[in-house]
């Protein structure tokens, strides 16, 4: 993860929530979970700047804790894989599954 404080953003029920905890679990790291059930507004943030309301996401945080990257999941292929600037200094970026997510984040 190179530095990146990354904070996941999950809700409860979710089944690819789910899974991605499973799989995370397997790095043994202890990563940040926020539950987006219910109205919060890190999760409106983030719903915004990707663009969808679609969970889980994952949002890389800058040293001042101000978000710089949102991976979200899409069923646009011409969105996977590729970054898109929303705001000055925030990207986003669409995954089409919870491997694709974890191995983004594994490598940032």
């Amino acid at each position: 993860m190179k530095g990146n404080k990354v904070t996941f953003l999950v809700l409860e029920g979710c089944s690819r929530c789910k899974a991605l905890k499973n799989k995370l679990d397997f790095f043994h790291n202890s990563f940040k979970y926020y539950s987006c059930d219910g109205d919060n507004d890190l999760c409106d943030q983030a719903e915004s700047l990707a663009g969808v309301n679609t969970y889980p996401m994952a949002i890389l945080l800058d040293t001042n804790n101000q978000i710089k990257e949102i991976v979200y999941f899409t069923e646009d292929y011409d969105k996977v894989g590729k970054k898109e600037q929303v705001i000055d200094g925030v990207v986003r970026i669409g995954v089409y599954s919870t491997d694709q997510l974890v191995d983004y984040i594994i490598k940032s």
